[in-house]
């Protein structure tokens, strides 16, 4: 599963730019590739793990939680911006088993909102492990419907806003030692204003952990995907949840969402006023505008550029970011050429 799918990103030069010499311990024998390997392996362990329970689930087999929990407990060992597992959960994006991907990303997504809200590490484990279950009812629906471009008839979409009870009927097995984990697949769908589904319920009344993943679930679904519905920009995407959910979801979970995810999250790509597209490499909380970028391609001159210069836009104040690049039209400038 390549990020940007047929386009490796270049990380040549990211290593001196991104790599902290404080997070390394002294005398560490392990490379810094090795360490990135061992990351994005974790991200397909994830993967492999999810599509594991949906298949246990519709063969009526037990679900191996403890092995949820251990990949769970390594992702939350990074929350540095340019995780691998957190690279791959933004850039990767295929049909094919979307909402076994949506599972995982969730989960990424909501440690990290929850890092940034300071939350300790075993509330963040909990999380990780309810977010990257919180879907398990879609193991219940037909594909026929999960895949449909169509619109789904009313007797579809129930089934659609069903998928709530049936993942939490399933987990329901686990509820004695683990009570958040079926209420987590409840309420996953819920809104703090009763705009959700399947029960209408408010406020506090949702559980902190199915608030935290639901908001993590609409990002994912936003920026991926889907047989319906379309893909937003990055930029596009945190847009949209501020216009249409701002009511939907606390202020501090929406001001944690801003926080993970920049407007320009590292690997998305730009357009600057000089027409020159970059790549974004590094991301700064106090300017989200205005990012780290290695130049990538010339508009004016219809070429890719060789020199691959790196541009702190903090320190150049005459070039700002005008638009978001999508992946798809940068696949068409690199092989138009």
């Amino acid at each position: 599963m390549a990020v940007l799918r047929n386009i490796k990103p270049d990380t040549s030069d990211l290593k001196t730019n991104m790599i902290r010499a404080d997070t390394v311990p002294a005398g560490a024998g392990l490379s810094f590739q090795s360490l990135e390997s061992d990351r994005e392996r974790l991200y397909d362990s994830l993967v492999d793990y999810a599509g594991s329970v949906f298949s246990a689930i519709r063969n009526q087999q037990k679900i191996p939680l403890d092995k949820g929990f251990e990949l769970v407990k390594k992702m939350t060992e990074n929350h540095l911006p340019e995780d691998p597992v957190f690279i791959k959960s933004i850039h990767h994006d295929s049909l094919e088993d979307y909402y076994i991907f949506h599972c995982v990303n969730t989960a990424v997504y909501a440690v990290k909102m929850a890092d940034n809200l300071k939350w300790p590490v075993n509330k963040q484990i909990e999380l990780g492990v309810g977010a990257l279950f919180h879907d398990l009812g879609m193991a219940m629906v037909p594909e026929k419907i999960i895949y449909k471009k169509e619109s789904l008839t009313d007797k579809e979409l129930q089934i659609i806003k069903n998928r709530p009870r049936m993942g939490y009927k399933i987990l329901m097995p686990f509820a004695e030692t683990y009570p958040w984990l079926p209420v987590c697949a409840l309420q996953a769908h819920e809104r703090i204003d009763g705009s959700g589904y399947p029960d209408g319920i408010k406020g506090d009344d949702i559980h902190e952990y199915a608030q935290l993943s639901g908001l993590a679930g609409v990002y994912e679904a936003l920026i991926h995907s889907r047989p319906q519905g379309e893909k937003y920009l990055y930029s596009s995407a945190v847009k949209e949840i501020i216009r249409t959910n701002k009511k939907s979801f606390k202020s501090q979970y929406l001001k944690a969402l801003l926080n993970v995810f920049s407007i320009f999250p590292i690997y998305s790509y730009v357009r600057l006023n000089t027409d020159i597209i970059g790549k974004v490499l590094e991301t700064y909380p106090d300017q989200p505008m205005r990012p780290k970028i290695q130049v990538v391609y010339d508009m004016k001159k219809h070429s890719p550029v060789s020199d691959k210069r790196i541009v702190n836009l903090p320190d150049n104040s005459l070039l700002n970011i005008v638009d978001s690049i999508s992946e798809t039209d940068i696949k068409g400038l690199f092989y138009n050429e």
